[in-house]
Parts: C-alpha cells; structure tokens; sequence
C-alpha cells in the first residue's frame, strides 16, 4: 500500500468507515478494524471480517458491479451510491452509503453508516431504490430478450440473422489474420414430403433432433445456424478447404444414420465452399448455396464443393 494509500485509509478508519481495499477483479480484503456496524450487518466468516458483504446485501451488490466497472478504467476518483436501508439489518433511522475510492495506486471499496441526518429523507431514498430495482430488472428482461432473439426458437441455434452478422465478423478477421474459412450450406432431402406424410410436428421433431446432433458434432469455434426451414448453416474457421469436406462426409454420414423417435430416416445434401480473400461474402454464400443445388440434382444425399 503506498503512503498516501495508507494515510487516506486510516482517516477513513478514524471516522468509522468499512475499508474493502481491491486486490484483483472482484477481489477484496479487509483494511484494519471492522467498525461495530459492520460485523452486526454483515457476520464475519472464520473469525475474520466480511470480504464479500454484497452476498448479503443485493443493494451492495449492484454498486459493486458499477464499481467494478470504474475500477477497471484506472482513473483517480470515486463514485458513490446511493443511499440505502438494508432489510432486517439496519436499525430504525439508520442507513448505508458506499464508495468506490481510486487513489492512483490503491483502489476500495468502502461503506458508511448514517444516522440521525438519515430520518428526513427516507421517504425519497425508499422510492429511489424502488425505481433501482426496477431499472435493474428491467436490464436483466432486456438482457434475455435479445439472446431469445439470436437464438432460433425451435432448435436452439443461431438464427439466420445473427448468422449473418456473425459470417461478416469472421470474414473480417480472416483477411486480417489470414487464415481460411469454410462454408457448409445443409438441406433435408424431400423435407417437404416428410411432413406432408408425416405431419409438421414429426418435422419439428426432425429439426430439433439435427440441431442437437449437429450442435454435438461440431468444435465449439465452429458456427452454426438454421438458415431457414429445413436449411442450416455452419461456418469453419481455421479449416482449409479439404478438411472441411471431411466435415462435411461426417455430417452427412451421422445424420443418414440418425434416429429421431417416432420419425421417419432422414438425409441431408451439403453444399461446400472455401472463402477467397478477393471476393464478397455474398459470392462466398452463393458458391456454397450452388453447391448445395449441385448435390440435390446429382441425387441428394451427397456433398458437392464449389
């Protein structure tokens, strides 16, 4: 701890603040001597003070993740937080304010207890933690409705809009990097007589049953989408143009001997291209979708490279 460090510290003591001094990302450990309130709110673990109070505190705990975020810039300052009662621990007319302190070298997180200049405002503090709470959740609803939104309902995968986005991305990193990609574009053979026979829910059945073996087949960089209907996409970093045509014979040789309960056998025709650095991404997609109709006319149930 620098001298500076250690001196704003043991003022802070001296007025009977809780010091967590940051050690490493969400990392703390206790400065001194707890002030009595803190050991009542927050029990000690082992016979030491309490390095994790917003395991217990939810109000602590979002102004932790600000503070964290702030500690990460490496910019002398603090922020501060609100104020608030903690259910069932703080006493009538008392409340908790915390800190997130950089000095230049020495970054901490430190918490206050106030007393009688707390009364006149609790009115307006309970609503403002109200409308926090809400704002957070409301963040967290926003958070899971964007992932559903990337994510195929029905499979589980990619859908074919974030495909793209994410087709864009990695072209964009194999120029600069240089190294290969290769597409696979997928269709179910007679996918369309299956559930006119079948019914769409046995179809359903199919297209989940191919996600998951897909998803199950395939590396983690590897890319994968339903692109549209019974039509599937998977992207290959790092993957010469040979090596994803041996991918390609896996897949289809696992999904002919796929076996969906209740449902009918399935196969899959599996066009194949290589990216080339001079051409658009649209003329990559088309080769691998010219491909793809290449093995349909040839007798489906094959791999066609283009």
């Amino acid at each position: 701890m620098t001298d500076d460090g250690n001196f704003a510290f043991l003022m802070l003591q001296a007025f009977e603040f809780a010091i967590l001094r940051r050690e490493g990302a969400g990392k703390y450990a206790f400065v001194g001597k707890p002030p009595a309130f803190y050991d009542d709110l927050f029990p000690p673990a082992d016979g030491h003070p309490n390095v994790e109070p917003w395991a217990i505190s939810p109000m602590l705990e979002f102004f932790v993740e600000d503070a964290e975020g702030f500690f990460a810039r490496g910019k002398p300052g603090f922020i501060a937080s609100g104020v608030w009662e903690e259910d069932g621990l703080t006493e009538e007319n008392t409340a908790l304010k915390a800190f997130a302190v950089d000095l230049g070298g020495e970054q901490a997180i430190v918490v206050r207890l106030l007393r009688e200049d707390y009364t006149e405002r609790l009115g307006v503090l309970r609503k403002a933690r109200e409308q926090l709470q809400e704002t957070r959740l409301l963040k967290s609803d926003l958070t899971i409705f964007r992932e559903k939104s990337r994510i195929d309902g029905l499979t589980g995968i990619f859908n074919r809009t974030t495909f793209v986005e994410l087709i864009l991305d990695e072209i964009k990193r194999s120029r600069i990097l240089e190294y290969p990609l290769v597409l696979l574009i997928l269709d179910i053979d007679d996918f369309k007589k299956v559930n006119d026979t079948f019914g769409h829910l046995v179809g359903d059945k199919i297209l989940q049953g191919l996600g998951a073996a897909l998803k199950g087949s395939l590396r983690r960089n590897d890319i994968l989408a339903r692109y549209g209907g019974e039509e599937f996409a998977v992207l290959i970093p790092h993957a010469p143009l040979n090596e994803g045509a041996q991918v390609a014979e896996k897949i289809r040789a696992g999904l002919a001997a796929m076996v969906v309960p209740d449902a009918p056998r399935i196969t899959v025709s599996i066009g194949c291209s290589s990216y080339s650095p001079d051409e658009t991404p649209e003329s990559f997609f088309k080769r691998a979708d010219d491909a793809l109709y290449a093995a349909k006319r040839d007798g489906k149930n094959r791999i066609r490279v283009k």
